[in-house]
């Protein structure tokens, strides 16, 4: 690993997947959604791939890509 993965970026993450909305993540997490937004955005920096399919309309606005699919169960695992 070359650097620390951030808790409240993994939070945003495990809760923007479970909502499908940063929206929403947002109002869980009692943050803006722009905060989310980035939080995100930075782990997929970190991580070097994307995490989520980004649509601009549609009732599905935010969907997880396989990879994400696949890290959520340990990611909740662990806030468990």
């Amino acid at each position: 690993m070359n650097g620390p993965v951030h808790l409240n970026a993994l939070r945003a993450f495990e809760a923007s997947a479970r909502h499908k909305s940063f929206s929403a993540a947002a109002s869980e997490l009692n943050v803006t959604p722009a905060a989310v937004g980035q939080l995100v955005r930075t782990l997929e920096d970190w991580l070097g791939t994307p995490l989520f399919h980004r649509n601009a309309s549609g009732r599905l606005r935010l969907v997880p890509t396989e990879a994400a699919e696949r890290a959520l169960p340990e990611i909740r695992a662990g806030f468990d």
